[in-house]
């Protein structure tokens, strides 16, 4: 097969390299996989064929000839098109609008509203996005649905005259039936000549779609091989150089006393009262399909959410009973929450990693940010930046300048800092490699062993099935069973997830 895309000799540093000499080759029609540990270049080669980087040095040659994009859309006019897994939408824009931004249709010098619509209609039905949210304001959609109308906007680019697709994380807001439609369309396209980078930590969905799979570690190409020759542990252990020791599923274990009440929890967005609670030393899982109102439910316990009611106590042997009535009362007794979209409800971005730190407890440091002691603040920050392994150049860099799985260990950090003991956390391994998922769920076990109660939305089940002690699933924002560990399956699991909606479209 002809190349579609070569790349020879490509370096870029920063403070310290980032690619050196990648070399790297996508055949016509390929789907082509790229994968590495957060931190491995994966984000700045992509940027750099998009436009969004410029080398330090190397080439890149699309179809043959000398291919030097100065920005997003130079390279989408030469057929280069990409689905950011940092959401590149703009919020107060319709879906509509938004999927069909860089190509409206047009009548003369005004926009063709009609034509806007039937294709939207079209692109949202090949992501399986429910069409009732065409004209709904992106700023009101869920993550997994704004991943979808990402995917839909990529999707109108790739047209007869796109020749490279970049899917960046295409599937970490999806759940597995999303996935694997996601995959039928990639096929498809591919068939008719499209070439794909597929960019992803979903390690199962690499081997699954791809045709070829490339490796990067510390900036250099370490492994390229078809798909078919190679497995997880291959592609773990060129990614970060050694074997990752698995810690398999827990057997049932013995937890504390109740340390988290929900009693009948309401909000304008979940309309059906919910009842749960969590031990000392237990992990509870939330599982769901996308828009089963698992964020919903975390932002409500947190003290979030329009119309909230009901009651979320805290229990304590010693101690009176708190009550969480907002955010800053959950803070205060010790609750952390780590929301899904990280970008938007998580870190303070152009801050420092030292601030996005120990943000949280501002108070042990002074009474409000013009008055932090730096000496302390900076003691803390790089013990905790040791403890997690978070891989930056020190406390003062910005965090925006860290990969996705560093930003979210140091979200972590923060709440250690805190020293919570109830932990809220909503996809906490999103976007996340293979190692430092394994070292999040570690010291997730850690806290767990010291009497902390977490509870955790994921739409991944073997994260869930691994973790938890026992898995709460909600299906059409309402909670329809509890199993304990030892009593489910991924089949009963999805049977449960699905029950609630009879026939009714699945991404709402």
């Amino acid at each position: 097969m002809t190349a579609r895309i070569s790349v020879e000799g490509l370096c870029k540093s920063f403070a310290a390299p980032v690619l050196q000499d990648v070399r790297l080759e996508i055949a016509d029609g390929s789907i082509h996989g790229l994968v590495g540990e957060n931190g491995a270049g994966k984000s700045t080669l992509i940027n750099i064929i998009c436009g969004l980087l410029a080398a330090d040095a190397g080439v890149i040659k699309l179809e043959g000839h000398d291919y030097t994009p100065e920005s997003r859309k130079e390279s989408i006019n030469q057929g280069v098109a990409l689905a950011s897994q940092e959401l590149s939408l703009i919020d107060t824009l319709s879906v509509a609008e938004n999927i069909l931004l860089t190509a409206l249709p047009r009548k003369t010098i005004t926009i063709d509203r009609d034509g806007v619509e039937k294709k939207a209609r079209e692109l949202m039905g090949m992501v399986a996005l429910d069409s009732a949210t065409l004209h709904r304001r992106v700023a009101d959609l869920s993550l997994a649905q704004k991943q979808l109308v990402e995917l839909a906007k990529a999707l109108s680019m790739a047209d007869e005259q796109t020749r490279l697709l970049i899917l960046d994380e295409p599937t970490s807001a999806l759940t597995s039936p999303q996935a694997d439609e996601l995959h039928k369309i990639i096929r498809e396209k591919a068939e008719n000549g499209l070439s794909v980078i597929y960019v992803s930590h979903r390690l199962d969905d690499v081997l699954e779609v791809c045709d070829v799979v490339s490796v990067l570690r510390d900036g250099k190409i370490q492994l390229t091989a078809p798909a078919s020759t190679l497995d997880n542990d291959a592609l773990i252990k060129a990614m970060s150089g050694e074997e990752l020791q698995s810690r398999g599923e827990q057997q049932i274990r013995e937890y504390g006393d109740v340390r988290l009440d929900v009693f009948q929890l309401t909000t304008a967005e979940l309309p059906n009262a919910i009842s749960l609670q969590c031990h000392e030393g237990e992990v509870l899982g939330i599982v769901g399909l996308s828009g089963s109102g698992r964020s919903e439910l975390l932002h409500g316990i947190f003290g979030l959410g329009v119309e909230r009611q009901g009651r979320v106590t805290l229990l304590a042997k010693e101690k009176n009973d708190i009550y969480i009535d907002s955010a800053s009362t959950a803070v205060k007794h010790g609750v952390a929450l780590i929301a899904e979209d990280r970008k938007t409800q998580g870190i303070f971005a152009s801050k420092s990693i030292s601030l996005n730190t120990t943000v949280a407890g501002l108070g042990k440091f002074g009474s409000g940010l013009s008055r932090v002691v730096p000496t302390r603040e900076m003691q803390v920050s790089e013990e905790l930046i040791d403890r997690l392994k978070v891989k930056c150049e020190g406390p003062l860099q910005l965090i925006d300048r860290l990969s996705g799985g560093n930003q979210q260990k140091v979200l972590i950090a923060r709440w250690l800092e805190t020293k919570a003991d109830v932990w809220l956390l909503d996809e906490p391994t999103r976007g996340v490699d293979v190692g430092s998922k394994a070292a999040i769920h570690e010291h997730l076990r850690q806290l767990r062993d010291q009497g902390a109660a977490i509870v955790i939305a994921s739409s991944e089940l073997e994260e869930l099935t691994t973790l938890c002690d026992r898995i709460l699933v909600l299906s059409n924002r309402k909670a329809v069973k509890t199993f304990k560990r030892g009593e489910w399956n991924n089949e009963l699991l999805l049977e449960a997830a699905f029950s609630q909606h009879k026939g009714e479209r699945l991404v709402s």
